[in-house]
């Protein structure tokens, strides 16, 4: 073999290292931008992973992800976590996700979690639009992201289903909510990664209610 030949075999094999050592495993939290059902892609804005091969990667970026072949979860009412499918997974959830880049830069889900979405917050009613059903309430407290939800107003959407309750737990219409800057704690779930709704609302909230 010749100087030339055997030159451009060490580079061959210095590249396949090279990229072999691209090539990982990972866990990463994020918010769904995109799901192509036809396509089993979704594209994931990631916001945290401890996966120390991924931090350069990942985090504070946007990227498609294969997802054929992956198995798809989410919690039901009494927080258990069960399989559901890609036409499931819904835009803005937040997810985990266990996958793998491939080469080349290519990323494939092998397991795609939607996070839990229920929520119970307290806070005071700074407006109620009784026409579009819709409660503006100044957030206290909250189980769900309350780093990122306390102190600001968040519109919390109601409908026929949806129980209003006085302080003392006794049931009230919804046209009956104050718009004074009363108490409240609203109990429900988030829909699509931003949309609160509201299952319970008691009015004039006391702690010990």
């Amino acid at each position: 073999m010749g100087l030339v030949a055997l030159a451009l075999a060490a580079v061959v094999v210095l590249a396949d290292r090279a990229q072999a050592s691209d090539v990982y495993k990972f866990t990463i939290r994020g918010q769904v931008t995109e799901v192509d059902r036809a396509n089993k892609t979704v594209t994931i804005y990631t916001t945290y992973t401890a996966t120390e091969k991924a931090k350069n990667d990942l985090p504070g970026n946007t990227f498609e992800f294969n997802a054929s072949g992956a198995r798809y979860y989410k919690y039901d009412a009494k927080g258990k976590k069960v399989r559901t499918t890609i036409g499931n997974v819904p835009v803005q959830a937040e997810v985990v996700v266990k996958g793998a880049k491939r080469a080349e830069g290519r990323y494939n889900i092998s397991e795609l979690t939607v996070n839990p979405s229920s929520f119970s917050l307290v806070g005071t009613v700074q407006a109620h639009d009784k026409s579009n059903k819709i409660i503006t309430v100044e957030v206290s407290t909250s189980t769900y992201k309350e780093t990122s939800i306390k102190g600001k107003d968040i519109k919390v959407y109601y409908g026929n289903n949806t129980t209003f309750r006085n302080k003392d737990l006794g049931d009230i219409n919804s046209d009956e909510l104050a718009n004074n800057k009363e108490k409240v704690k609203v109990t429900g779930t988030v829909t699509n990664g931003w949309k609160y709704e509201a299952t319970s609302v008691i009015d004039g909230y006391e702690k010990t209610k």
